[in-house]
């Protein structure tokens, strides 16, 4: 979602609408819904694969981006990492900080930032970075995961979701059909129907990347790809888990 202000004024405020709409609607979308849980565990044992086993989690620093109203790091929150969301919509970041205030988790903020624009706080420091579902409508991919590998320090691992396809609802719902049976597929629609009128009204360009892409793409930016595989709602979205290469080893040959 473009959120720089040089947009037409009714542009912007659509984009507003959408945004307000989205933050507060989310949460009953997904509350129980299996394959989102399923999907943070997912994340949360790439996150403890990420970090020595008898390391003091509150000492391991966790990076959130686009983080939206800040589910994934309040789920690591509560599993004592200290965790930074960034997203670049204002409005979504004040309803992250309003939704997790009642908590209080002092391991647990929130900043409005763009992670490939601005300035980040902390910069070269965390050792775990997670970007879920970002790449497939960031404006410009090469640029965010060169801030993305700017955040992390040197050997630190990072946790990437693109989406692989277009979220169609009738073809989507079939496969899940297929593989998991018909009370799974009705359920499917319960987050399959609002995502698909959201991606409809959002103002971006769908990049939508084959395995092949999404890992060429991680490792031209200085990325190792450890492990990657599909996942949520029938392989919709390609995850792979990734360490910040050094230096020397992501610079081309002959440079």
């Amino acid at each position: 979602m473009d959120v720089s202000g040089d947009r037409m004024p009714i542009r912007g405020a659509l984009e507003h609408m959408i945004a307000v709409t989205y933050g507060f609607a989310y949460d009953a979308v997904i509350k129980g819904f299996h394959p989102y849980e399923t999907l943070l565990e997912e994340i949360s044992s790439f996150v403890r694969r990420s970090v020595p086993g008898e390391s003091n989690r509150r000492a391991v620093r966790v990076l959130d981006i686009a983080c939206g109203i800040g589910n994934v790091g309040l789920r690591l929150a509560r599993e004592g990492y200290t965790v930074v969301g960034v997203d670049a919509v204002r409005h979504l970041i004040a309803i992250a900080r309003e939704k997790h205030r009642a908590e209080a988790l002092p391991n647990l903020t929130f900043h409005h930032l763009d992670v490939a624009r601005d300035g980040m706080p902390g910069a070269g420091t965390f050792d775990v970075l997670v970007s879920m579902h970002t790449l497939y409508w960031y404006p410009e991919p090469q640029a965010l995961l060169e801030g993305c590998r700017r955040a992390l320090r040197p050997g630190g691992h990072a946790i990437f979701l693109t989406y692989g396809r277009p979220a169609l609802v009738g073809k989507t719902f079939r496969e899940v059909l297929a593989r998991d049976g018909c009370p799974a597929a009705l359920r499917a629609l319960r987050w399959l129907v609002p995502t698909a009128a959201f991606e409809v009204l959002r103002d971006c360009d769908h990049r939508y990347y084959s395995e092949s892409e999404f890992h060429a793409s991680l490792e031209a930016a200085g990325f190792e790809v450890l492990e990657g595989h599909p996942t949520f709602l029938a392989g919709l979205s390609h995850l792979a888990w990734v360490r910040m290469r050094d230096e020397a080893s992501a610079r081309p040959e002959g440079t």
